[in-house]
């Protein structure tokens, strides 16, 4: 090999390397159980009356936790629902859930 091949060789190689690696981390790769059914989570719809927890202010849309997911919601009246409250599904719209506040000592949900 000549000096005006090394650069070039040396290139093609780091680039079969970095495709070999690629490939075989896409074929290795882990996969979540409900990972085939619905994106990266699993679930793809919340049953009302199902609760969860707002994980950001709902004003009147924000972030819940329900199911071991976050969800987008939108709060079922328009009020504000504070970071941390308890709420409930009311429906579903699309991947968005309706949501209202759980009043302070409800039952816990069985």
């Amino acid at each position: 090999m000549t000096s005006d091949q090394i650069l070039p060789g040396a290139i093609v190689a780091v680039i079969v390397i970095l495709i070999v690696v690629g490939v075989w981390r896409a074929a290795t790769r882990r996969r979540g159980a409900n990972e085939d059914e619905f994106g990266a989570g699993g679930v793809s719809t919340v049953e009302a009356g199902t609760r969860g927890v707002a994980t950001t202010d709902l004003a009147p849309s924000g972030v819940v936790r329900v199911v071991s997911e976050e969800w987008t919601a939108q709060s079922a009246n328009g009020i504000t629902i504070a970071d941390g409250t308890v709420v409930r599904v009311v429906r579903q719209d699309g991947l968005t859930l309706i949501v209202e506040p759980v009043p302070a000592g409800s039952p816990a949900q069985g």
